[in-house]
């Protein structure tokens, strides 16, 4: 499930010991700014009955607990279609700049801003058959096809996000039409730049598989995108590893409320 829109939990709600421990944080649904419905930057009216993940959550959760001496690090378990806002690019900063490390482990899928968010992260683990990458944006324009009736137009930044959400008849020759279409492409570009030097891969190959796509778990390791098959337990292992020390598991859902 989805995280709740809370706030992080009172001082009481600490794990029960003071063991070296990893804190897994789950990115469930798709992103949003907040969840907050009184919230100016909530998104919640778009699609009501989607599970959403709040960007301003997460990052009040990894702000709270990193300055908790037994949180050695963090896992953020992905399962996400994407989206995105101001907050997600503020997220992934404060990720990146994090002195701890931060890992990813993706379930069923990490698209768009789900796996931009995951590409910031110091290592990543999928399944075998995940869903990942659909690098690109899209957005929504209202628009009158005969100044009577409005109808919505996806507008999208590439050929295969175009198969499923451009539709525009009667619009896609407009001014708006062409400068919001440029103007995705280019924020794709920017972010396929990123996800480049985050993944320490070559800028043009990321380019080239920024057109939508969606890779297996397998195919992604193969191109990059990924870095090991395997889940929570194996991300586990990898920060022992490079940290020197044991770590118990603790799932931040299990004790916040």
């Amino acid at each position: 499930m989805g995280l709740c829109p809370a706030s992080p939990p009172p001082e009481n709600n600490k794990p029960k010991d003071s063991k070296p421990s990893v804190l897994v944080i789950d990115v469930h649904g798709e992103i949003v700014d907040s969840i907050d419905l009184t919230s100016p930057d909530s998104d919640f009216w778009e699609r009501e009955n989607t599970v959403k993940v709040s960007t301003i959550e997460i990052s009040k959760i990894i702000k709270k607990y990193e300055k908790e001496d037994n949180i050695k690090a963090f896992i953020l378990d992905i399962d996400s279609n994407g989206g995105g806002g101001e907050p997600l690019y503020d997220l992934i900063k404060q990720i990146r700049n994090l002195d701890k490390p931060v890992v990813s482990v993706i379930r069923d899928q990490a698209l768009s801003g789900g796996y931009y968010m995951a590409s910031a992260t110091d290592r990543i683990f999928a399944n075998e058959l995940s869903n990942i990458a659909d690098i690109g944006y899209i957005t929504v324009i209202d628009y009158s096809k005969d100044n009577i009736s409005y109808k919505k137009c996806f507008i999208s930044s590439s050929e295969y996000k175009a198969m499923y959400y451009d539709d525009c008849e009667g619009f896609g020759r407009t001014d708006v039409y062409k400068t919001t279409k440029n103007r995705l492409i280019e924020s794709t570009r920017i972010m396929a730049r990123e996800i480049a030097t985050f993944r320490n891969l070559p800028e043009p190959h990321v380019q080239k598989l920024a057109d939508g796509t969606i890779f297996t778990g397998i195919g992604a390791l193969k191109l990059g995108l990924i870095d090991e098959i395997g889940g929570v337990h194996e991300a586990n292992d990898w920060l022992e590893s490079e940290l020197g020390s044991e770590l118990e598991i603790i799932y931040y859902r299990e004790f916040k409320k």
